[in-house]
């Protein structure tokens, strides 16, 4: 059972930590806040499907228009990778892209592909802009896609074909950016795969969906994130069977606090969260469509007539919202380029967001001569004394859901650096929630106004991370979701890791 908090505030030692309330004076505002200086926060989605997709619907220029709706600076168009895909990407799908981005100036849109990955689950690929975006995914998925049209050689099926793949990427320049898409759905990614990919590939493998998309399908009885799966046979055997769920719209490697991904951060990997739509339909759309030709055509065409009521669709239930309508990643870039968005999520300086909870989040850690803020990491000598200072905007206007939610606590989530025993390993027991501030700690302000958080470090000896998130629920911790729920009263945020080595 879900427990309720009961207390406005708590703190404790632990591991010669204590935590204090308060602003700290070692350090002027300047040097407290380095994104005050330069740069620009951007809102995105990395997964987003059209008519290309078996299972898409929508026209690409379509989409791109609904993200800029759904309030996003930039999407990336990931179609599912396969002989149809390959074979249609540069003759058709490219040039409309291409045409879109003339049509729609103010949207950033990338290139990607949603990779089949061998012997494993799905992950996003995204491609720096260039004059052969294209031609680097078509030879990509034509060698490393699981159901691609492989030129020569066996077939890529493979743990050893996936790692291949990545130190491929690793080797093209500008670098590509990779994320793993719903890790735990059907248990397929397993902790050593996630090592070998980032191992294979340290500048491209930059970590997995946080927040998988789908995120009204429990309002039409399908589970969050389309997470309803049973661990089958080819399910990594370490994986709880409530893995396969969501919580509180999150992935349970991220929702579990000391579970895979602080396994993962507590190795120093820079290994980072993301939040998207994986729109296909949205919610209410009944349009029909006809899927007869997909293999010879590679596009699904509409017929221009409804689905009747009831009519049941495996390919495309309508669960999905528009890109940025329910769910967010928000990236610090140097500027609007599409080089420099991909550098801040290369990074971890990003944050995730479901339902408009907050509009803006500010992490820094400073020691009074230096300080770093998501995705940075700073070195200090023990004893060290950190300052950590959140900044969190309150929502300017109501969400998609025309509400305006609200914050209900803060947690602050530690967890102490130190090699993995195995490359299986999927727990930090050191990791925990250290503090958490509570709504009456907010201070609210009001809408669209910065409320400010401090916490003091004091004696550090050992190096740890420092990641956040809030909740618009009073839940102590996520709680699986069930069916029939409504996930616009379940909002969730996370920051990415600041990690403190200390020497």
């Amino acid at each position: 059972m879900t427990r309720r908090i009961s207390r406005r505030l708590f703190a404790r030692q632990l591991s010669g930590l204590t935590l204090t309330l308060g602003l700290s004076q070692r350090a002027g505002a300047g040097l407290l806040w380095p994104y005050r200086s330069q740069g620009v926060w951007l809102a995105g989605d990395h997964h987003v499907h059209t008519c290309y997709s078996m299972d898409g619907l929508y026209e690409i220029a379509e989409q791109i228009e609904s993200a800029a709706r759904g309030g996003l600076d930039f999407c990336v168009i990931t179609d599912h990778g396969g002989p149809e895909h390959n074979r249609v990407l540069l003759q058709r799908a490219y040039p409309e892209l291409v045409a879109a981005r003339k049509k729609y100036p103010h949207m950033t849109v990338f290139q990607g592909l949603e990779w089949n990955i061998p012997d494993a689950e799905h992950g996003t690929l995204i491609v720096p802009p260039s004059g052969d975006e294209a031609q680097i995914i078509a030879d990509f998925e034509a060698h490393f896609d699981q159901r691609g049209s492989v030129r020569s050689g066996p077939a890529t099926t493979k743990e050893s074909d996936a790692v291949r793949g990545l130190a491929f990427l690793q080797r093209i320049a500008p670098r590509a950016l990779f994320f793993a898409n719903h890790p735990s759905r059907r248990g397929l990614d397993s902790p050593h795969e996630l090592r070998a990919w980032a191992d294979a590939a340290p500048t491209v493998m930059r970590g997995f969906e946080g927040a998988p998309g789908h995120g009204a399908a429990p309002l039409i009885g399908v589970a969050r994130g389309y997470y309803g799966e049973t661990p089958g046979a080819q399910a990594h055997p370490g994986y709880p069977a409530h893995a396969f769920r969501t919580w509180g719209g999150h992935d349970y490697a991220v929702a579990d606090v000391g579970g895979l991904w602080d396994a993962l951060l507590g190795e120093g990997r820079p290994f980072y969260i993301t939040a998207n739509s994986d729109a296909h339909r949205y919610l209410g759309d009944r349009a029909e469509v006809d899927r007869s030709q997909f293999r010879h055509t590679g596009r699904i065409e509409k017929t221009g007539r409804q689905k009747a009521r009831g009519q049941k669709d495996f390919h495309d239930p309508d669960e999905d919202y528009l890109p940025g309508a329910y769910a967010k990643t928000v990236v610090y870039a140097q500027s609007r380029q599409p080089i420099d968005i991909l550098d801040g999520m290369r990074k971890g300086q990003m944050f995730t967001v479901l339902g408009g909870l907050i509009d803006g989040l500010e992490l820094v850690l400073s020691d009074g001569k230096q300080a770093c803020g998501m995705g940075g990491t700073m070195e200090v000598t023990a004893p060290a004394t950190i300052d950590l200072s959140l900044r969190l905007r309150l929502p300017v206007r109501a969400n998609w859901n025309q509400q305006f939610p609200t914050l209900h606590h803060v947690d602050v989530i530690v967890g102490e650096l130190q090699k993995s025993a195995h490359p299986d390993q999927r727990h930090n027991p050191t990791a925990h929630v250290t503090m958490r501030f509570e709504a009456a700690d907010l201070r609210r302000g009001r809408r669209g106004t910065w409320v400010e958080l401090h916490h003091r470090f004091r004696g550090m000896q050992r190096s740890f991370y420092v990641r956040v998130r809030g909740t618009s629920t009073a839940c102590l911790s996520p709680a699986m979701d069930t069916l029939g729920s409504d996930p616009w009263q379940d909002l969730w945020f996370y920051s990415n890791p600041v990690q403190v080595r200390v020497h």
